[in-house]
């Protein structure tokens, strides 16, 4: 794989957060008292930087220009090859909601407290696992994102772990109307979630939902602690829906809200305003991805795809699935 220009996106330690950017003054005085509260976050402070100083010497030794920023920072991925993730699935899942063609990999910076389901690589084996995508022998996981419409408006970040509809205020409830498959329900509840295969193994799954073969083309919703009235059942539950069905929630009560892959995301929906969710038109490229649901040791045979070229370079390249599905 010819790799010109890589792009590094990394995250802020714990440690940052809570003793430059939020100067927390709590938490400087648990670690200064070495309190068991906060054991091991500036080991993982200093872990987190050496797995980014390793990832920067091994693409600069490998005669590929680098830059920098931290997670949240907008890009072009036009401007570069590939996408680099130095932290956890966090930084991760923030960095996929600007890439719709450029190839990701991702690297846990910290694997003792960070996760990293998305992330194939880690200090000990980012070496090897550059090498081999430059000599195109890295397998390449394609994920299905979930596109969320309000009145027929797209919000400009693909799912790739859920979306959820709820109440401004996690601990109200919420009035809607369903509709699945042509079936329509009036609900009450704490919610719903919808998720693409990849987040059957996140939230979702835990809210009840079922595990989904993460490079299938369908996705799932189910209903967060249904209000069960008497005399009117909750029938639509929960359901798997295919790559030509749409989930449709016409919203009843004022203070909803959509959030996109967690609580950083998100836009208020009017009262009487329809959200449309479906799977979208840019699935995720991710490099060197390791299934942990598979056979331990398994290897799967395929190949990195080529990289996006940068505008005026050429056709953007296309991504390569590999081969089969668990």
């Amino acid at each position: 794989m010819k790799v010109g220009r890589v792009l590094i996106v990394t995250k802020r330690s714990a440690y940052e957060t809570y003793t430059v950017d939020r100067n927390a003054p709590r938490f400087a005085a648990l670690l200064a008292r070495r309190d068991p509260l906060v054991r091991g976050v500036v080991a993982s402070h200093e872990e987190h930087y050496r797995t980014l100083e390793a990832v920067r010497k091994a693409l600069e030794g490998a005669g590929v220009g680098v830059d920098r920023i931290d997670r949240g920072t907008p890009f072009d991925e036009r401007l570069y090859d590939l996408v680099v993730v130095v932290g956890g699935d966090g930084t991760f899942i923030s960095a996929a909601h600007h890439v719709r063609a450029v190839p990701m990999l991702g690297v846990n910076s910290a694997p003792k407290d960070s996760v990293g389901f998305f992330c194939g690589a880690t200090r000990a084996t980012v070496d090897r696992m550059l090498a081999r995508l430059l000599r195109d022998d890295l397998p390449a996981t394609t994920f299905q994102r979930l596109r969320a419409e309000v009145d027929g408006e797209a919000m400009p970040e693909p799912a790739l772990n859920d979306v959820l509809y709820a109440h401004e205020s996690q601990g109200a409830m919420a009035r809607y109307s369903l509709c699945v498959g042509g079936r329509r329900e009036e609900q009450r509840s704490s919610g719903v979630w919808i998720g693409p295969p990849a987040g059957s193994r996140a939230a979702i799954g835990s809210a009840g939902g079922r595990r989904l073969p993460l490079e299938a083309h369908r996705f799932q919703f189910v209903v967060r602690e249904p209000y069960l009235q008497r005399g009117h059942a909750c029938r639509l539950r929960k359901g798997i829906l295919g790559p030509d069905d749409s989930l449709e929630i016409q919203t009843r009560f004022a203070h909803a809200r959509i959030f996109v892959d967690g609580p950083h995301v998100s836009r208020p929906i009017p009262f009487g305003a329809a959200v449309r969710v479906r799977l979208g038109d840019h699935p995720l490229c991710v490099l060197g991805f390791r299934d942990p649901d598979a056979p331990r040791g398994a290897i799967r045979e395929a190949r990195s795809p080529s990289p996006r070229r940068r505008r005026g370079a050429g056709r953007p390249h296309g991504t390569t699935r590999r081969r089969g599905t668990r």
